[in-house]
């Protein structure tokens, strides 16, 4: 299916057959979880949630600001072009933007996807349009489902992207870029960003500009904050006297806020 979201309507028409019979058949395939229904139509049902098991501790980082994360994975991919080389970090809200990729680019992207994050792996290779790259290391399924370690480090030796996402805790203009607890150390998001040409950091707007336990990265080690509406002003112009762009998000429709 190339399109993440359809309508009732189009569906009707394009078998041919009621639209009763099509919200008999949307029902029956929600019932073996390969889709979600919303107003009006249906909405892909992301592969990690096609019976993998997943982490607590990544389900809740998914569900938190459920809404606001789904408007800031929607802005993110709608900066990704097609030919990009892209870098995934294993955050929530990067894993959110590899499922916001639109049909179009998911079948005829061609795209390449480094991360070490097997959901977005799962989410993402087998699509046609993407070549995704899943770095070695040491499996972390606890908490992150992800690889780690010494190895995961070596595997991006000569690799390259054009632009990289990265899920922050927080942004502070004094303490920097915060990353999310799941990175563990910062060596890896270095890495990451040395090999790429554009940072695009996503935050919601609740919570930048909050003290926060964590490592940090510079605050230049961003280019791009992709946020909310929520996000202050002050803070909005801080960043741009610092040379990092702000994206916020806008509100989206109902029916898309399920990813």
């Amino acid at each position: 299916m190339r399109e993440r979201y359809l309508k009732v309507a189009e569906l009707s028409q394009r078998f041919s057959v009621s639209q009763m019979s099509i919200r008999r058949d949307l029902h029956l395939l929600e019932q073996q979880g390969l889709l979600r229904r919303v107003h009006g139509g249906m909405v892909a049902t992301p592969l990690a949630r096609l019976g993998l098991e997943i982490s607590p501790q990544l389900i809740a980082h998914l569900n938190e600001q459920a809404s606001v994360k789904a408007e800031i994975a929607c802005a993110a991919a709608a900066l990704i072009q097609p030919g990009d080389h892209l870098i995934f970090d294993n955050g929530s809200l990067s894993y959110l933007t590899a499922c916001a990729l639109s049909g179009d680019l998911l079948t005829q992207g061609d795209l390449a996807v480094i991360t070490n994050s097997i959901p977005i792996t799962l989410e993402l290779a087998p699509w046609p349009g993407v070549e995704t790259i899943l770095l070695g290391g040491v499996y972390e399924p606890a908490s992150t489902m992800s690889t780690t370690g010494a190895s995961t480090l070596r595997s991006l030796d000569g690799l390259h992207a054009d632009k990289m996402f990265l899920t922050a805790a927080t942004i502070d203009l004094q303490d920097g870029v915060v990353l999310m607890p799941e990175h563990g150390e910062s060596r890896l998001a270095k890495r990451m960003i040395a090999a790429c040409s554009r940072v695009i950091l996503l935050a919601p707007g609740s919570k930048v500009g909050r003290a926060v336990v964590g490592e940090a990265l510079c605050l230049s080690a961003g280019d791009t904050l992709v946020t909310d509406q929520e996000c202050p002003a002050g803070f909005v112009s801080a960043l741009g006297q610092h040379g990092i762009d702000v994206i916020q998000a806008q509100k989206l429709p109902r029916k898309v806020l399920c990813l």
